[in-house]
């Protein structure tokens, strides 16, 4: 059994996770990554917390306020005291999951707040979900993640396949499958995930209407055309994000049948 193996179990014995969504710049595509984990949260019935650290575009807030228990709540990852705030929640709610969307440009911060969790013994351990692009700033942003928090969180990479309109996914992500930063995020164990493309009209219509997705197939405002699109994709990328499992604590989750979707049969 290889150490990288080994290793994942030893980590996935831990029950509780705080799933931090960030990507290189804005535009990667990692508030709605955010939002589709949420999505799946509360479709399966996980205990989740949420919080939207982007105030200059709160998707997450924005889509899923409404529907989540407690809603989610805005505050900045940078600001003083945050991981204060956060500690306090996990004591007191005690989430199987703290969903984070995370702004761009706050990669300093983060080795503080990984020290600040280890310290607080709270028994959760941290995912970092590295969305990319396909430029190389979303190689650097990864480099320097890995630099700042080592083995010290689990990683998940997403590559959307947004940016990549009918190409194949090995030639989209060329720049990372053949980079030095791939093999060093192998060796401590990330998983690799991707991020199906939908048509733009689809995003526009639920953005439009601030809908979650599960709502947005059943919903009086897409076309009966987006809808069954929609009904489609999401079982599909419910399969390539259950591939996180423990790290993105969906392990036993299955993706919903999409005829159980159309009829707006869901469980939130």
């Amino acid at each position: 059994m290889s150490k990288t193996t080994t290793a994942n179990r030893e980590r996935a014995a831990v029950n509780k996770r705080i799933v931090v969504c960030t990507g290189d710049k804005g535009g990667t595509g990692k508030s709605i990554v955010a939002r589709f984990l949420l999505d799946m949260y509360l479709a399966n019935n996980i205990h989740v917390a949420a919080y939207d650290c982007d105030p200059h575009n709160p998707q997450l807030w924005r889509h899923y306020n409404r529907v989540l228990t407690g809603g989610v709540k805005t505050i900045k990852f940078n600001q003083w005291g945050f991981s204060e705030i956060l500690k306090k929640d996990l004591s007191s709610l005690n989430p199987v999951v703290a969903l984070m969307d995370l702004p761009s440009g706050v990669g300093e911060y983060f080795q503080d707040f990984v020290q600040d969790m280890a310290d607080a013994s709270l028994g959760y351990r941290i995912t970092m979900v590295s969305v990319l692009g396909r430029v190389k700033d979303s190689i650097i942003q990864l480099k320097r993640l890995i630099e700042f928090c080592g083995n010290q969180v689990d990683y998940v990479v997403v590559k959307n396949l947004y940016w990549g309109e009918d190409e194949e996914e090995e030639e989209i992500f060329i720049r990372y499958n053949e980079s030095k930063t791939r093999k060093s995020a192998l060796e401590l164990g990330t998983i690799e995930v991707n991020f199906l493309r939908l048509v733009d009209r689809v995003y526009e219509a639920i953005d439009f209407s601030d809908l979650t997705f599960t709502e947005a197939v059943t919903h009086e405002s897409l076309t009966i055309s987006k809808q069954a699109r929609l009904s489609v994709w999401i079982p599909n990328q419910e399969s390539e994000l259950i591939k996180g499992g423990n790290f993105l604590r969906l392990e036993g989750a299955k993706p919903r049948d999409r005829n159980n979707l159309r009829k707006g049969l869901k469980n939130y």
